[in-house]
């Protein structure tokens, strides 16, 4: 089973070998086939998936002008964010906007439009300043809001369609100190969830942990701030990766019930402990990292699906994904809310909401269930993580504009991908 290229989330894979040219011109030479980008692999989709050449961009992976006054940084698309924080933390400097999974690549944070921890602006969009890419006609194309802006706006959370991102320049933020004062806010219903969410606005992050096991509303704000007093910067924090046997073993319960129920309590009695600390870096922004192949649980696969609602609809949301949980019998063992204000004065404002499924055989009836539910609500779902869809509401689409079919002309001739085949073109 193992022997094929697996979606980080085990739900889709392909056999062909990976191509890694070492310049631009053994790139142009590679599009001139059939072809799609393979970051490092660790989307959940099906969006680096294809039957044709695969092509990874790991040797584009240098840091080509760091501009300090300026607060940008140009780098390759193949660059990791890891390397590249490390790099920005020793200079007192970062991304403002994160995904939770440092092993990924900048080019793939372009691509998906990740979203970080954020309580504003929460988006990585909203930081690119510039990019190269390679078009249909095998130009390196300069893009940006002035330049070549129809390029600029689809490339940026387009998957991968409009040819590869070769460059990307970033703006990036000066710090002082490389910890972070967390607070944690406990909750057991809505009201006091409520009443929390009025605090967000005095911390610079935010997200929030909901216990899916609990017939109540119940969980945990992750509130932080930068430490404003200067410290050395010791971004040294080394992740582990299982063996595989050991995390078998563990996969065994990962849909148990009782078992995700005995582990969302002690996850939560362990939090509130330590509810006022200092954090270092990587334990705030990247906590899953610590375990590098923690994928290796839900060996059989997950599917992870993440939608954008508004706050007031919170309460009747949860209510009918907790219906939908129980009528097809499912289990969902991590929740998380994210926050996406465009103003701290906002006040109904959009809010994303995860859910991960693992999948015990029954991946027809997840696929079946979460379906019909965006069809009855209508319901924004982000794409990044999407393995279910084939058809996009209005709402989804118009946050992926690169689906209509209008914007086909943009695509680059030689790009094929599995998810592109799978949504019908609207």
């Amino acid at each position: 089973m193992r022997n094929n290229i697996y979606n980080f989330s085990f739900t889709k894979f392909y056999s062909n070998k990976i191509n890694k040219p070492k310049n631009i011109n053994e790139l142009k030479i590679l599009l001139k086939k059939k072809f799609v980008i393979v970051g490092n692999r660790r989307s959940y989709n099906d969006c680096f998936i294809g039957h044709k050449q695969k092509i990874s961009l790991t040797h584009f992976n240098k840091i080509i002008n760091f501009e300090k006054k300026k607060k940008l940084i140009e780098v390759e698309s193949g660059i990791s964010l890891k390397k590249l924080n490390d790099f920005l933390l020793k200079n007192g400097f970062m991304l403002e906007c994160m995904p939770g999974c440092k092993y990924v690549t900048i080019g793939g944070m372009i691509a998906n439009n990740i979203s970080g921890k954020l309580n504003i602006k929460n988006n990585f969009s909203n930081y690119i300043q510039s990019l190269k890419i390679i078009d249909k006609n095998l130009n390196l194309l300069n893009c940006s809001n002035r330049q070549n802006k129809k390029f600029f706006k689809l490339t940026i959370n387009g998957k991968g369609a409009t040819g590869p991102i070769i460059s990307a320049k970033i703006k990036i933020t000066k710090i002082k100190s490389d910890k972070i004062n967390e607070t944690i806010l406990s909750f057991r219903s809505f009201n006091l969830f409520y009443d929390h969410l009025k605090k967000i606005n005095k911390f610079k992050y935010g997200v929030c942990w909901v216990d899916f096991t609990k017939k109540n509303f119940d969980g945990l704000f992750f509130l932080g701030n930068h430490d404003i007093h200067k410290k050395n910067f010791q971004n040294k924090i080394k992740d582990i990766s299982l063996p595989i046997a050991l995390t078998k073993i563990v996969g065994l319960f990962i849909n148990n019930k009782f078992f995700i129920s005995l582990f969302n309590r002690l996850f939560k009695f362990k939090n509130l402990i330590f509810s006022k600390k200092i954090s270092n870096f990587n334990d705030f922004f990247f906590p899953q990292n610590k375990i590098k192949n923690w994928n290796y649980f839900f060996y059989n696969g997950f599917v992870q699906f993440q939608i954008y609602l508004k706050i007031k609809d919170l309460k009747k949301v949860i209510r009918d994904l907790k219906l939908l949980i129980e009528d097809n019998q499912l289990v969902s063992n991590f929740v998380i809310i994210k926050f996406h204000k465009k103003t701290l004065k906002e006040k109904n404002f959009k809010i994303s909401l995860s859910l991960d499924f693992p999948i015990k055989k029954n991946f027809s009836r997840i696929q079946k269930a979460l379906s019909n539910f965006v069809i009855k609500n209508n319901t924004e779902v982000e794409l990044s993580k999407d393995i279910i869809l084939d058809k996009l509401n209005k709402k989804t689409l118009d946050i992926n504009p690169v689906f209509k079919k209008q914007n086909l002309k943009y695509f680059h001739k030689n790009y094929e991908s599995s998810m592109f085949k799978r949504i019908e073109r609207i």
